[in-house]
C-alpha cells in the first residue's frame, strides 16, 4: 500500500459515518499557524517579499462521544482534514504552496467544576449552573499526515505543479471550552486550543532542476486553534438514553 497512514484515516472516517445514530460531533476550526523556518527559506530562496507561509488555515472533522460513568471526563476521538495555502503572485518563481493534512485526534474533556455530575445527557438537560456544568479543560494527543502542494512559474505562463512531499507528525494540544446547550439534540461548543507539533520530516521532496523546494528545511509548527463543535444526541431524543 503506497500511503498506509492516509488509507487508515480514510477507513476510520467511514467507520465514524456508520456511528452517526449515536452521540457524535462536527468540528469546524480556524487555524493560526507559524512556520518561521519555511518563511525564511521561501523568502531567501525565491526572493519573495517577506511573505507569511501557511499562517491561516481551515480544518473540519467528525468525532464520536463517550465518557466515564462516574466522573465527567469525556472522550471524543476525531478524524479531521485541514488545508492552508499561500499565494505569492510572482511573475516568475514560486507561485503558490499549500499544506493539507489528515488527522486523528483523541480529545479528552475534563469538567473540573462538575466532576461528580452523573447525568449522561446533553448539557441542555443537566441541572445546575450552566457555566459550572459546561466549562471544561481538554488535552488532545494526535497524529497528522501532511502533504505539500507547490506551483512554480518558470515563465509568465501557466504555473507548473510539482510532486507532493509527505510527512507524518505527532501533536498534542491543550485548551478550554464551554458547552452551550441549545436543545436535547444539539449542543454548541466553542473551544480555544494550542497545539505543539513534532518537526516535519519530508519524503518525496519536490525539486526545480537541482534545487529542492523544501531543501533540508524542518519546522516545529505552532498552532493556535479556534473550534466550534456541533454536538448531536439523536440517541437521547429517540429515547435510547444511556446511563
Amino acid at each position: 500500500m503506497k500511503h498506509p497512514i492516509k488509507h487508515t484515516l480514510l477507513a476510520g472516517l467511514i467507520f465514524f459515518s456508520l456511528q452517526l445514530s449515536a452521540q457524535f460531533g462536527v468540528r469546524l476550526k480556524y487555524n493560526s499557524s507559524s512556520f518561521p523556518n519555511y518563511e525564511k527559506h521561501f523568502n531567501q530562496s525565491f526572493q519573495t517579499d517577506n511573505k507569511a507561509v501557511f499562517n491561516n488555515g481551515m480544518e473540519a472533522g467528525v468525532d464520536y462521544w463517550f465518557r466515564l460513568k462516574k466522573q465527567r471526563i469525556e472522550f471524543m476521538p476525531e478524524l479531521a482534514y485541514s488545508l492552508a495555502s499561500t499565494t505569492f503572485n510572482a511573475a516568475k518563481g514560486l507561485d503558490k504552496v499549500s499544506l493539507t493534512g489528515m488527522h486523528f485526534n483523541f480529545h479528552t474533556h475534563i469538567y473540573a467544576l462538575d466532576m461528580e455530575g452523573d447525568c449522561n445527557c446533553p448539557t441542555f438537560s443537566k441541572q445546575g449552573a450552566s457555566f459550572n456544568k459546561g466549562l471544561f479543560f481538554h488535552v488532545t494527543p494526535g497524529i497528522g499526515y501532511y502533504s505539500t502542494g507547490t506551483k512554480i512559474r518558470e515563465d509568465d505562463l501557466t504555473p507548473i505543479n510539482y510532486k507532493d512531499a509527505k510527512s507524518l507528525v505527532f501533536r498534542a494540544g491543550v485548551g478550554i471550552g464551554l458547552d452551550l446547550g441549545v436543545s436535547d439534540l444539539l449542543t454548541i461548543t466553542p473551544i480555544l486550543s494550542y497545539y505543539f507539533h513534532t518537526k516535519m520530516d519530508w519524503e518525496g521532496i519536490p525539486s526545480v532542476g537541482d534545487f529542492d523546494i523544501y531543501h533540508r528545511v524542518s519546522d516545529n509548527q505552532k498552532l493556535l486553534q479556534l473550534t466550534v463543535r456541533l454536538g448531536f444526541r439523536p440517541d437521547y431524543t429517540s429515547g435510547r438514553r444511556y446511563r
